[in-house]
């Protein structure tokens, strides 16, 4: 364990990894500063415990950042692996359209240890190569390479670092394992909205996100001040229909298996068979759900899409 690290006298030898989300550009554009701020917030969180359950000890983050200490260079490449997993299905669960690059830096060296303060060479070394690397890259330096077992080190890829990062040394690229084969798609459902007075009845297909609002551009289109222009947003995910909202006001969701709503406020929720939406006001006995829902196999004919 770390406890150790956290006296004035250092271990000679870590493996800091320096994380750095990319691309958080796009964020900001499609969530607004406010929810990309609190989104980017809960994700670096996210980042954070799973460096922490891999034995590392997180020392710096920010918005887009964490930099961590590890006491084995194989055992900080597993925390990479996590990291990159955690931020693939956290991403997916908010949104699947959010495709996030995580560039990572490791570097091997003695790191001066006065808490809460982490400071040296080695700590700078990580976040350069974190900047250094593009698309989601590991680079790693000369004295992680060389501490590596050889099984791993034969995946280490020698590079030349880009200009402005010379001080780094020689760096490598690490290749990621190839990826598990994915395990074969569940068959594709339609998903059936209707208005609870008959009026809007119309079926989609799960090849493209379903956006409900108030706004007279969105697929689901319900007039109401309590519902936010942009409310929610329905995508197809891995077998299953799932609401994500994004309103000011939630969303109640009651499924038929059960009596009881489900309220979701900036989060997510499954569809099940079939149940009843409330949006924007939560669902009383006099007052009619904004829309009623169905999960069924493709039709013969589209009634809308």
């Amino acid at each position: 364990m770390l406890r150790r690290w956290l006296g004035l006298q250092p271990p000679s030898n870590l493996v800091a990894l320096h994380a750095a989300l990319a691309g958080t550009q796009e964020l900001f554009v499609s969530l607004g500063e406010s929810r990309a701020r609190q989104f980017l917030e809960h994700t670096i969180n996210r980042l954070s415990h799973r460096a922490s359950a891999r034995g590392g000890l997180v020392v710096r983050s920010d918005s887009t950042s964490l930099l961590a200490l590890f006491e084995k260079p194989e055992q900080a490449l597993e925390a990479a692996t996590a990291l990159r997993q955690e931020l693939r299905t956290w991403c997916m669960d908010v949104d699947p359209a959010f495709q996030i690059p995580l560039d990572m830096g490791l570097s091997s060296g003695a790191v001066l240890c006065r808490p809460p303060h982490f400071e040296g060479e080695t700590l700078l070394r990580a976040s350069s190569l974190a900047a250094a690397a593009q698309g989601g890259e590991t680079l790693l330096d000369q004295g992680v390479v060389a501490a590596l077992p050889p099984q791993l080190a034969l995946r280490a890829r020698a590079t030349l670092p880009p200009i402005g990062f010379s001080h780094v040394g020689k760096a490598w690229t690490f290749e990621q394992e190839p990826t598990a084969a994915e395990p074969e798609a569940a068959p594709a459902l339609w998903l059936n909205l209707r208005s609870p007075d008959g009026r809007l009845h119309l079926s989609f297909t799960p090849d493209r996100p379903i956006r409900v609002g108030r706004d007279a551009h969105a697929d689901i289109a319900v007039d109401n001040p309590a519902i936010s222009r942009q409310h929610a947003v329905i995508v197809w995910r891995n077998g299953s229909y799932m609401i994500a909202d994004v309103s000011r006001n939630g969303t109640w969701v009651r499924q038929r298996a059960s009596p009881e709503p489900v309220f979701v406020r900036q989060g997510v929720c499954l569809l099940g068979n079939s149940g009843s939406l409330s949006l924007g006001r939560p669902p009383r006995g006099w007052r009619a759900p904004d829309l009623l829902f169905s999960v069924t196999p493709p039709p013969f004919s589209v009634v809308g899409a």
